[in-house]
């Protein structure tokens, strides 16, 4: 029988046959229990083993802080992807364009120049999920656009319109910048 080291020099209850045992310490050990002895009996082993696996120290606080950190991650990851959206601007020729990403998986692109705005869907690419790739068609057009970017470096790696690349490395790899601006769909 396998007692934890905690329990040395406390009265327990047999699971087996339900007799009361005091538990003796690691360096005491005593003789062996008969059947049919009082109730009170010391439980009899050579040197006690150390129960296998088991600290005796209770789990429940370590089950806990887990079950809390799991909380608080679902938690910061629904409010960070619900209704939330980011807007970005990036500048090329000296053209200003504007793009909102919601967390809904649509965007927004507002060219300049009073150019109708894009409207599509994004969804991830890449080798290890890191670029964020627009497709979509401009407003009143059947023109597709396409504007894809690191979200890590949110540098621009491609704009596509109508399957024609522009050489974005001629036109100084624009990076995206973070903004508050609002994009105007009328």
């Amino acid at each position: 029988m396998e007692i934890p080291e905690e329990l040395a020099r406390q009265t327990i209850e047999c699971p087996a046959c339900k007799v009361k045992l005091t538990v003796p310490s690691l360096a005491t050990p005593t003789a062996a229990p008969t059947p049919g002895s009082a109730s009170q009996k010391t439980l009899a082993t050579a040197p006690l083993k150390k129960a296998k696996g088991k600290k005796g120290k209770s789990r429940l606080p370590i089950i806990a802080a887990a079950g809390l950190a799991c909380i608080l991650i679902m938690g910061v990851v629904t409010f960070s992807l619900s209704g939330s959206s980011q807007t970005y601007k990036w500048e090329m020729r000296g053209d200003t364009f504007y793009l909102e990403v919601n967390s809904g998986g649509s965007f927004i692109l507002a060219p300049p120049d009073g150019a109708p705005p894009v409207f599509g869907k994004w969804k991830t690419g890449g080798n290890n999920g890191e670029l964020i790739i627009c497709t979509g068609k401009a407003r009143g057009t059947n023109e597709k656009i396409t504007v894809s970017y690191d979200m890590n470096t949110l540098e621009l790696v491609e704009f596509r319109i109508e399957g024609k690349n522009l050489p974005i490395r001629l036109l100084g790899s624009p990076s995206l910048k973070k903004t508050n601006h609002t994009i105007d769909t009328r």
